[in-house]
């Protein structure tokens, strides 16, 4: 097991995830999985500029970005949990992993672990801010550094006040002297699927935030999934979109499982061919199909589709659905101002 001795140095780099409960997991796991395909790939012919090659992992590290530099990227990982519970649980996970990845489980340490580390990835509860983040030593040691925030609802200005920083809006006007190193804060939204590499991640950041900076968290979400940047006012609705529909979704699916018992079939048989059925409907979305274009193509006239089409609109699901997602959003808004109550 490391020490934070051992992962105190400059470099190679270090990410800590303060809050590795479900999404904390899933983003460690995805970027461990793709250090490790990066690992096992073939070599190739390094760059004029690179003195060594360890081959694809220093590919890992280093990806070359256009108008950059080489940006480093973090090899090493901690991961902090508040129960021994979480840290069990996160332990036997690890020791599935084949060879035994570079991280270290941290339990109740926030500060020691923040020192440790180049870039922060904050995945507490957004009821737990002040509690994460607030401590003195943790304020101190997160100065200079990379925040990555993927709390619902809490906002950039929100970690600033904890952080006794002034929010971004004022900053252009009255520069901190007391703060010439301040922490740089990017909010992102991934989703579970980070598991299987496939998120969609959204991202919006700081007005001190670089553009080295930004190049890191797209790759960081990248390596787990797609990443689109977008507008602090546009990301609640996004973090409604991306990170909740996959409960909708599955909602959806359980739904035609139960349809499916009903009918004879196999539950297990039926899950399999529903989420295919379902991931071949998102590719041809993804690749330019609209949603109206495939309902179409697919509920032909006098056919049964259009049936069961129907069915739904008389239950109301398109409104139901639209409401859901509104409702959603609504509720993320007020994730943020609980975590100050």
């Amino acid at each position: 097991m490391a020490s934070f001795d051992r992962l105190s140095g400059a470099s190679p780099r270090t990410l800590t995830i303060l809050g590795c409960g479900t999404l904390g997991s899933a983003i460690l796991f995805g970027l461990l999985c793709s250090r490790a395909q990066a690992a096992s790939a073939q070599p190739s012919k390094p760059s004029l500029d690179q003195k060594e090659t360890n081959g694809s992992l220093d590919r890992w590290m280093y990806d070359a970005v256009e108008g950059d530099k080489e940006i480093p990227k973090p090899t090493r990982f901690i991961a902090c949990v508040r129960t021994t519970e979480s840290a069990q649980r996160l332990r036997k996970e690890l020791d599935n992993l084949h060879p035994s990845p570079p991280v270290m489980i941290v339990q109740a340490n926030n500060s020691r672990a923040v020192q440790a580390a180049d870039t922060v990835l904050l995945g507490c509860q957004p009821q737990d801010l002040n509690s994460c983040i607030g401590e003195p030593a943790v304020k101190e040691a997160l100065k200079g550094k990379l925040l990555i925030s993927i709390l619902a609802g809490v906002t950039i200005p929100d970690i600033e006040a904890v952080l006794d920083r002034k929010p971004t809006s004022t900053l252009v006007a009255t520069p901190p002297t007391h703060n010439p190193h301040p922490t740089v804060i990017v909010r992102a939204m991934p989703n579970t699927a980070s598991f299987v590499g496939s998120s969609t991640t959204v991202i919006t950041s700081c007005s001190q935030a670089t553009p080295s900076s930004i190049r890191l968290v797209e790759w960081l979400f990248a390596s787990i999934g797609s990443v689109t940047q977008i507008t602090a006012a546009q990301f609640d609705a996004c973090t409604a979109l991306c990170g909740s529909t996959p409960a909708f979704f599955a909602l959806f699916v359980e739904s035609l499982l139960d349809g499916a018992v009903a009918l004879g079939l196999k539950r297990c048989e039926a899950q399999v061919m529903a989420a295919e059925t379902m991931k071949g409907s998102a590719m041809l979305m993804l690749a330019g199909e609209t949603p109206e274009t495939i309902k179409e193509k697919v509920a032909t006239p006098g056919g049964s589709t259009i049936q069961g089409l129907l069915e739904l609109e008389r239950k109301a699901l398109r409104g139901t659905v639209a409401d859901a997602l509104v409702r959603c959003t609504t509720a993320t808004s007020t994730l943020g101002s609980k975590q100050s109550q």
